[in-house]
């Protein structure tokens, strides 16, 4: 099955996963907020209108203790042949097209 995410898709899904995750916790927005040492009307624009920070998303997660669930964007590709762990550390200094 061939799944056609969008990044505004993905950014909905997120906005509506922590919305969900707050009222599954008994939060009201103003106090996810101060806990997350995000202003409100920034929290309000995130679930609203999709726009947030990266910063301000990381500390949303991090109030929420859902920051595991970002692991894996920062999780290093696996290699597969020798040769491919041979070549890791040899990234080229700037790439020219």
């Amino acid at each position: 099955m061939i799944e056609l995410n969008t990044p505004k898709s993905i950014i909905t899904t997120l906005a509506e996963t922590i919305e969900k995750e707050r009222k599954r916790q008994n939060l009201q927005q103003k106090e996810l907020s101060i806990r997350a040492s995000v202003p409100l009307p920034t929290y309000k624009n995130f679930i609203y209108h999709h726009k947030i920070s990266l910063e301000n998303l990381l500390k949303v997660l991090f109030a929420l203790r859902m920051h595991e669930n970002i692991n894996g964007l920062i999780k290093e590709r696996d290699y597969k042949t020798i040769e491919e762990i041979k070549k890791k550390d040899d990234l080229p200094k700037r790439i020219r097209k």
